[in-house]
């Protein structure tokens, strides 16, 4: 081993703290108070921006107590699984969410709500709307004849039985998973194609065609994928490869019905957009006035194409459909139209006259379970009866705050954990790492007891400490003079970071807003005034703790309620 230069060996370090700085916040507690009153005061909220909030401390009280809007049991939510039933969510499931700047993103749940009222709910029901939610949820809205006010807002459903507005069934951009390998011209359209008009003969896509057009879309597409094509009568063999036929295979459900490939949804809009363009020829009509449909039997291809809908900027609406005679399905098996919006009819009117509003906008009485999920972005894909279109949540989701963190490698695992902020760490793959590692301070409890799930910790001896330290310095030393060892010998640092030990401290930013601060704090504090007592890691702790103290010091109206009220996050 190469000698290794006296410096380098002195400036190993061994620390028992960590290091929390806030470096950027828009966080106030006038942000929740103003993000609250849009909803009930509409523009004059804006003399709430500057105003004095420890006037309105009851307010915040109130928001953290109880004021989360939910949806009826009957209404339906986008998930990484496809549509669900709000019953059948479990809050592990990831969401499809529409972000601030428009784009569309899957995000997790930071919270699942369930619980059950006996009150009014305000009814959406039109032509292309159909809600049921507590009056106080948040839905993404317009309101008209105010020009000042002509932005997409957060507002509560009780406002649409005062003014005119507009709401938003769809639209955005989806950019795709980046890790899905693209496909080439020509191979989705055919997949579309295939869905309605295809099966599989030995493995072989094969379709059994008679209309003029049907064939040319055949032929023209697979010329552009680079596909043979045999012809024998009204039947058409595609010689396609060995990525098209496994794909053509995933076209199938448990049950024999078509669906999408779950990794072809993920694709971006440009290639989604294709996939409709295939789907469209093989069954879709197209009527005089411009409107564009699509018929199946399958419940879960008709929920795929309202999803492919959103994800190309536009949005599909379902309804039930019973083939009748002439339509080209034979049988009388219940079926779905999907019918397909231009991006011009994506922001129905909701009210726009009093009489219209009295017949679109009512209040119903409702007893039993109502339903919500938290995100990150606020927003969310639902439909009921069909129909869908993007709402929101929270007031205190309207802020943000950007923390500075030094701590060792294995507490940034268990901050990850937490699905509810953007992080970004140092990377040991372009820098050396700096001989820096963590041993435990001699107030750490070091021995644990009892059993899995109910553990206790408590201290140990002063010999056990010294155990501890002796241990952990000389296992860190070793372990970097092998890490130096490979830098010096040619190396790369991403092969040799692998012999450092998780003690070793390493940084990152962590942003997150106050509701997501509120869940980290509830789940990594350990306080005897907590409704839901937690037992976290003293490391993570040392860092939660920090955080709140910085948190507290800038939103103190909001912490002090967070603190009355069993410091459970809203």
């Amino acid at each position: 081993m190469p000698d290794e230069p006296d410096e380098t060996l002195d400036a190993i370090q061994f620390r028992s703290n960590v290091t929390v700085e806030l470096v950027k916040a828009a966080a106030s507690d006038s942000d929740v108070l103003f993000a609250a009153r849009v909803s009930t005061k509409g523009e004059q909220s804006l003399e709430d921006v500057g105003a004095d909030a420890e006037r309105s401390k009851g307010l915040i009280n109130y928001l953290m107590r109880d004021r989360h809007g939910c949806y009826d049991a009957e209404t339906e939510v986008l998930t990484g699984d496809g549509w669900k039933r709000w019953p059948e969510v479990t809050g592990e499931e990831a969401f499809l969410t529409l972000s601030q700047d428009g784009h569309i993103q899957w995000q997790w749940a930071e919270r699942l709500v369930a619980k059950t009222i006996d009150g009014p709910m305000v009814r959406i029901s039109m032509n292309r709307v159909d809600l049921l939610v507590t009056p106080d949820h948040r839905m993404l809205a317009r309101r008209q004849g105010q020009p000042h006010r002509e932005t997409w807002e957060l507002l509560p459903a009780y406002e649409l039985l005062e003014a005119s507005h507009r709401m938003l069934m769809g639209g955005g951009r989806y950019d795709g998973e980046e890790w899905r390998a693209g496909y080439r011209e020509g191979v989705l359209a055919l997949l579309g194609f295939f869905i309605r008009d295809g099966f599989s003969n030995g493995g072989t896509p094969t379709f059994q065609l008679r209309k003029a057009g049907e064939i040319s879309f055949l032929r023209e597409q697979a010329a552009r994928a680079g596909f043979g094509l045999t012809e024998d009568g009204d039947r058409f063999s595609l010689l396609a490869d060995e990525d098209f036929r496994l794909l053509a295979k995933k076209c199938y459900a448990e049950d024999g019905s078509k669906v999408i490939p779950g990794e072809v949804l993920d694709q971006p809009g440009e290639a989604l957009t294709e996939l409709l363009d295939g789907l469209m020829h093989s069954d879709g009509t197209l009527s005089a006035a411009g409107k564009e449909s699509y018929c199946t039997t399958s419940e879960l291809l008709a929920g795929q194409l309202q999803e492919l809908a959103v994800k190309i900027g536009r949005a599909a609406t379902v309804d039930p459909h019973r083939s009748r005679s002439g339509d080209g399905h034979p049988g009388d098996e219940p079926g779905y139209e999907v019918t397909f919006h231009q991006e011009r009819n994506l922001r129905p009117r909701v009210g726009w006259t009093p009489e219209a509003r009295s017949r679109q906008v009512t209040v119903e009485q409702y007893r039993g379970v109502v339903y919500c999920v938290t995100v990150p972005n606020g927003t969310l894909y639902v439909r009921r009866n069909g129909k869908p279109v993007w709402c929101g949540n929270t007031p205190f989701e309207h802020n943000s705050m950007t923390f500075y963190v030094q701590a060792p490698i294995f507490v940034f695992r268990e901050f990850m954990r937490h699905r509810i902020a953007s992080y970004n760490e140092e990377s040991g793959r372009y820098r050396q790492l700096r001989p820096v590692f963590y041993v435990p301070a001699p107030e750490r409890k070091l021995i644990q007891q009892g059993k899995p799930g109910a553990y206790d910790f408590v201290d140990g001896t002063p010999e056990q400490h010294d155990v501890v330290v002796e241990a952990t310095k000389r296992s860190c030393t070793e372990a970097y003079r092998s890490y130096l060892e490979m830098l010096d010998s040619g190396v790369a640092r991403e092969v040799a970071r692998g012999v450092l030990p998780v003690a070793t401290y390493s940084s990152m930013y962590v942003t997150m807003n106050a509701r997501s601060l509120m869940n980290f704090l509830s789940l990594r504090t350990k306080r005897p005034d907590s409704h839901f007592p937690s037992f976290p890691q003293r490391e993570i702790e040392m860092v939660a703790e920090k955080m709140e103290d910085e948190w507290a010091g800038l939103m103190p109206l909001t912490h002090a309620a967070f603190q009355a009220n069993g410091r459970v996050s809203p």
